[in-house]
C-alpha cells in the first residue's frame, strides 16, 4: 500500500524519523511521562528579550548571520515565557523548526556520508518506526541512522 508524502521540506522526514526513534528510546526507558510545563515565570520574558537582541546584535556583525546557538535560545526562551498551553506548544514548534534547520546546516556543510561523528563510529541497531509503506519495527543505527536489514531509506 501506498502512502501520500507526509514532509515536503528537504530532510525533515529524516529528521522527523530521527525524533521518533529517539521517542521511541525515552519511551522504552522512563516510560510515558507527565510533568509540570514550569514555563510563564518571572524572568523568562526578560531573557528572551536579551536573547532577541544579542540575536539581533549578532546577525548585524557576524558575516553569514547570526549563530544557529543564539536563534536557538531566543526561541528557547520565548517557549519558556508562555504559560497557556496554546501558545506554549506554538512555540516550542518553533523550537522544533530551528532545531530541523540547524541540522540540515550541519548536515549540508560536508559531502554525504562524509560526517566526521559518523565515519568514527560502530553502528548498532534500534527499534524505529518504518515508512509509511513498511511494516513496523525496521532496525537503524540509532547513531547514524543507517538502515539495518534490507530497509529502504
Amino acid at each position: 500500500m501506498s502512502y501520500p508524502t507526509l514532509f515536503t521540506t528537504p530532510g525533515v522526514r529524516q529528521f522527523a524519523e530521527e525524533i521518533d526513534a529517539e521517542r521511541q528510546r525515552q519511551l522504552a526507558k522512563f516510560g510515558e511521562q507527565h510533568h509540570p510545563d514550569g514555563t510563564g515565570r518571572g524572568g523568562y520574558m526578560e531573557q528572551a528579550e536579551t536573547a532577541r537582541t544579542t540575536c539581533q546584535m549578532d546577525a548585524a556583525i557576524t558575516d553569514g548571520g547570526p549563530r544557529w546557538s543564539l536563534i536557538l535560545l531566543e526561541e528557547v526562551y520565548e517557549a519558556l515565557a508562555e504559560s497557556g498551553p496554546d501558545r506554549l506548544r506554538a512555540e516550542l514548534v518553533q523550537v522544533a523548526a530551528v532545531c530541523a534547520a540547524w541540522i540540515a546546516d550541519l548536515d549540508s556543510r560536508v559531502d554525504a556520508g562524509a560526517r566526521q561523528d559518523v565515519r568514527d563510529h560502530v553502528c548498532n541497531s534500534v527499534v524505529a518506526r518504518g515508512h509509511m509503506d513498511e511494516p513496523l519495527g525496521y532496525q537503524i543505527c540509532g547513531f547514524c541512522g543507517t538502515p539495518k536489514d534490507g530497509a529502504q531509506r
